[in-house]
């Protein structure tokens, strides 16, 4: 099992923990993180394990941070500079606040509150922790819904979406969509299910677009044709 220390700080303020499973070239990833307006120390993580899903590469990564406050994206995003600062600040204003999320824009799009995307997430490490972390019984599919979900429910503080976190996911999602995994998180969670993914017509349709198959190759070639829209699964 590897965990790089792609960034070493000494007493970090924040960590910033990245799953490379299988290992992706996370270069950029990294190069934007190491450009972020943020002045205080903090250290960002690699978790590069083929042996590991992606819910207990996360775990890892948590296990290993030395900050109270851990920031998780994925080994292909462009984290803005303003990123990391946004993400301390809320905690810092905030101390019952246990669990950040906010929008994604690019080739993976989110603008909605309470989908808990998992390259834009913060957490208390202590509190993400005690809820078990994330569950590999989600990997690929939902395994960050369902762990926003258990921090709403069991987590001995609050969860927020801040518009101002935002996060640039330049590519279109690698994660296929699981039939079984969709139904097994609408059947754990049927009230959080009912009102948040099938809160309107537009989310149950893109929904079936996506199990169809239909929605990814549409991004790409919008993608390379430059065009941006925003898209809510």
């Amino acid at each position: 099992m590897t965990v790089e220390h792609a960034v070493v700080a000494p007493n970090p303020v924040l960590s910033v923990v990245i799953p490379s499973v299988p290992a992706h070239d996370h270069s950029r990833t990294v190069e934007h993180l190491r450009s972020q307006t943020f002045t205080d120390p903090y250290e960002v993580l690699v978790v590069d394990d083929a042996s590991l899903d992606r819910s207990a590469a996360r775990n890892r990564g948590l296990e290993s941070a030395a900050a109270d406050v851990v920031a998780l994206t994925d080994d292909d995003t462009a984290p803005p500079p303003e990123w990391l600062a946004t993400i301390h600040r809320a905690f810092a204003n905030n101390p019952d606040l246990v669990c950040l999320e906010g929008p994604v824009y690019g080739g993976c799009r989110s603008d909605v509150p309470r989908h808990y995307v998992g390259c834009n997430l913060a957490v208390r490490r202590a509190d993400a922790l005690a809820v078990g972390g994330f569950k590999s019984e989600f990997s690929e599919w939902r395994e960050d819904v369902e762990f926003g979900w258990r921090m709403e429910r069991d987590a001995d503080g609050t969860c927020r979406f801040d518009p101002a976190m935002r996060m640039c996911h330049p590519s279109v999602p690698r994660t296929a969509f699981d039939a079984t995994l969709e139904h097994e998180l609408k059947t754990s969670y049927p009230h959080r299910y009912a009102t948040i993914m099938n809160a309107s017509v537009r989310k149950r349709l893109y929904r079936r677009c996506r199990s169809a198959g239909l929605t990814q190759p549409i991004h790409r070639l919008l993608n390379a044709l430059g065009y941006r829209r925003s898209v809510g699964d």
